[in-house]
């Protein structure tokens, strides 16, 4: 019996294509451990304070080029979100503000650009080139699409000028009911930078800011492995069900 094809040919990802940090310390990092702030008892990291729980001198931790600030929606599920592990990552570039209004940080516009797809956003390469020289400030939000609009209405946030990924398919393992160029957050945090670093230096992307998809890169990698076991075992219980049909059959086809 030829049993039905479960999973499609896999693509090539840019994922696979990142130039990241050995994953050793985290697969090490077997069991739970708290948080030394809060007391929560997580694995790599404490989502709720941006700690990490494996010894940080064995991960990356980068600078970035500008100081990025996450504005996160109060409702938006911190263990689900995707930029944490950013701050994680690059402590001292970026702060995440869970809350629905605008914190007091600096938003100048001739410093300051604002990662959205808005429909005045431009491609990267397309910003202003003094702009993008003079650019010390990156504006984000961390919310679903559907809780985007009480951010976009803010004043301080439409004087920004809008800046958008070029194009890029997301790899995010959530289901969600919009187009798959509708990136995760710490997606469009990378590939910002990614095509920023190509615009103010002429050149093709050396993978200076790949590190900032190793936490999530990882994850990708255990959840696709554990839909790769979990379809191995629905194969396995469909043959088990094919060969015990066919003895059925023999024997009735016998009697």
């Amino acid at each position: 019996m030829e049993l039905p094809k479960v999973a499609e040919k896999k693509k090539e990802l840019y994922l696979h294509k990142l130039k990241l940090s050995s994953f050793e310390p985290l697969d090490k990092a077997n069991e739970r451990r708290k948080c030394p702030k809060c007391d929560r008892s997580k694995k790599l990291y404490c989502p709720y304070c941006y700690v990490s729980l494996v010894d940080t001198s064995l991960i990356p931790q980068l600078t970035l080029p500008l100081h990025v600030s996450v504005l996160q929606h109060p409702k938006e599920k911190v263990e689900r979100s995707s930029i944490i592990p950013a701050k994680v990552l690059a402590p001292s570039s970026l702060d995440i503000y869970r809350m629905a209004s605008l914190p007091a940080i600096h938003l100048d516009p001739n410093d300051t650009l604002f990662l959205y797809p808005t429909e005045t956003a431009k491609a990267i390469k397309d910003v202003d080139r003094d702009l993008l020289k003079n650019a010390k400030h990156l504006l984000m939000i961390d919310s679903t699409w559907a809780q985007v609009q009480t951010f976009l209405k803010l004043p301080e946030v439409k004087k920004l000028t809008a800046v958008k990924i070029s194009a890029a398919e997301t790899t995010f393992w959530r289901y969600q009911q919009v187009d798959s160029t509708n990136l995760a957050t710490v997606e469009a945090l990378y590939f910002f930078f990614k095509e920023y670093d190509e615009a103010m230096n002429g050149s093709e992307y050396d993978g200076k800011y790949d590190n900032l998809l190793y936490f999530y890169t990882y994850n990708y990698n255990i959840i696709q492995e554990r839909y790769i076991n979990e379809k191995k075992e629905v194969l396995f219980m469909l043959s088990v069900v094919y060969e015990d049909t066919q003895l059925h059959k023999r024997c009735d086809s016998e009697a």
